[in-house]
């Protein structure tokens, strides 16, 4: 029970985030999911370079810094697309592959 409150207070890494970032947007979009895949491609590149691995090799400070005005460029990209895919969504209107033929 000691564990289960302290899986609760610690802080969840970046990585295990985006993964639930990436789960909601499965959820609330459905197929139209994948329109957002090439943003979400550029975040997990950037998160993955902010925050490597155990053992992985850190950026440095510079680097870090520029990757994170990336980081914060593309989020801000995919809040917008994903605002707008979210109204067609609630708005009934057929999303990229209805509208393309595609199934």
């Amino acid at each position: 029970m000691k564990d289960e409150a302290q899986k609760k207070t610690q802080p969840v890494g970046a990585r295990s985030q985006l993964g639930h970032l990436e789960q909601i947007i499965r959820d609330e979009l459905g197929s139209l999911h994948v329109a957002v895949e090439p943003l979400l491609a550029r975040v997990r590149a950037d998160v993955s370079a902010l925050y490597p691995e155990s053992g992985g090799t850190r950026l440095a400070p510079k680097e870090q810094e520029g990757r994170q005005d990336e980081l914060l460029g593309t989020l801000n990209e995919l809040e917008d697309v994903l605002e707008a895919l979210q109204l067609a969504v609630r708005s009934g209107r057929p999303g990229p592959s209805a509208a393309s033929g595609e199934e």
